[in-house]
């Protein structure tokens, strides 16, 4: 039997919606109405989704079944032109997206950060691929119960990293709305593509390129660069991408600095190749490997509240609006003390990988550092900073200054820092 909450939500709002002639411009306000009316979080857990998805002997038809987006997605209730899915997440993902669809979205268990975007367009490569600049404007935390509304295309690009194992999400959504194609995810800071374009000569040139990576074949190298010579933009991005990952996957490569050597002569073919279309690359793949640097750092860590710092610096540039969303989660706390608790906490959190030695990937990390660090976050002036090494118990000699200095730079310089203190 179906959930009867979700079936008398959806009757709700065909209701309404069709007694507005189905006007895609109402739509997600008539959601939001019917979803704060419902309170279905309250009602419902999301966990009698999951029992009741096992138990039925016949599930409404399931509008994403290869599970594209949601891990898994399960739809409710369907209408002739909206849907209701619970979308559930076991791991967080910092994908910049807009919609083809509108409607609206609840919170339906666990809590996510949420980061709203702006696309101001340079350059349209072809209707799949653009160029521009990618704006952050504002971010939230979301928790139970919060209910944001779904508008079509650029009206509203966002990320929802969900910060719970298990989060889950209900949405209502049209199926679809055709003057907002394509669906473009954003890669920070310049970069609009097409994740759905599904040209098979491509997809098959970039599995290929996978496979003879993966075996090491002997005319791999050369293989690529004579496709990237005569790949179209999108192509030669998409064929980076893959290389990419398959590199970066290579621990060995890493250790022995091959993986940037090699990355980088296939990025100069592409370069040599598109001139100032191609300048956007490095700085994609640069916050790329950021993103997964602070990725590989996250699976080391199981406390909640490391997990949480991790996706602020995955999620949020500038360390006035990481300290916003701190002082969201916990409202009683320095923000700022809290964020030295924490990286003094991944300091000492040891890791099995030959690459690292801590959490924080920063060796030999002491008091002097976060003394540094605690400069840096609070903007202190150079006449406070006698003070603050008296508080550790260190005398504000000479030595103990130029050290102070060497450590600032060093921590500028820390991948996983660079979100809080980069200049």
């Amino acid at each position: 039997m179906i959930i009867k909450e979700f079936v008398e939500l959806g009757q709700r709002i065909e209701k309404i919606w069709r007694d507005k002639n189905y006007s895609e411009a109402v739509f997600p306000d008539i959601c939001s109405d019917a979803l704060e009316e419902a309170r279905l979080p309250e009602k419902i857990s999301a966990f009698e989704v999951l029992r009741w998805a096992l138990r039925s002997d016949t599930l409404p038809e399931q509008r994403d079944l290869s599970a594209k987006f949601g891990d898994p997605p399960i739809t409710l209730y369907n209408s002739q032109r909206f849907h209701i899915d619970v979308y559930f997440w076991l791991e967080g993902t910092t994908t910049i997206h807009q919609h083809a669809f509108c409607g609206a979205f609840q919170v339906f268990h666990g809590s996510s950060i949420h980061s709203i975007y702006d696309f101001e367009i340079e350059e349209s490569i072809n209707c799949h691929t653009e160029l521009g600049r990618i704006d952050f404007l504002n971010c939230e935390l979301l928790k139970v119960n919060d209910i944001r509304k779904i508008l079509p295309g650029r009206d509203f690009i966002h990320a929802l990293f969900h910060l719970d194992q298990p989060s889950a999400t209900i949405v209502i959504r049209t199926t679809r709305s055709p003057l907002h194609l394509p669906q473009f995810d954003y890669h920070k800071p310049f970069l609009a593509i097409n994740p759905f374009f599904d040209e098979p000569n491509t997809i098959k040139k970039l599995q290929t390129i996978s496979a003879l990576m993966r075996i090491n074949a002997p005319e791999t190298e050369s293989l690529i660069c004579e496709t990237l010579s005569n790949s179209d933009f999108q192509t030669a991005y998409l064929i980076l991408s893959t290389v990419k990952k398959h590199l970066s996957s290579n621990r060995l490569n890493q250790i022995f600095g091959h993986t940037q050597e090699k990355f980088n002569s296939f990025m100069g073919i592409v370069q040599r190749r598109y001139g100032s279309f191609s300048d956007v690359l490095p700085r994609v793949f640069e916050q790329e490997e950021k993103i997964h640097a602070i990725t590989r750092l996250r699976s080391y860590v199981h406390d909640n509240e490391l997990r949480f710092f991790l996706a602020l610096l995955m999620n949020i540039e500038g360390k006035n609006r990481i300290f916003q969303m701190v002082s969201a989660r916990f409202p009683n706390s320095d923000p700022v003390e809290k964020i030295l608790d924490w990286i003094e906490s991944l300091a000492n959190t040891k890791v099995l990988d030959i690459t690292l030695n801590n959490a924080l990937g920063m060796e030999d990390f002491s008091a002097i550092d976060l003394i540094a660090l605690e400069i840096l976050l609070r903007d202190l002036p150079s006449e406070e900073e006698g003070d603050l090494l008296k508080q550790y118990g260190l005398k504000p000699s000479e030595d103990t200054r130029k050290l102070l200095h060497d450590r600032k730079n060093k921590l500028r310089q820390l991948v996983i820092l660079s979100p809080l203190i980069s200049q």
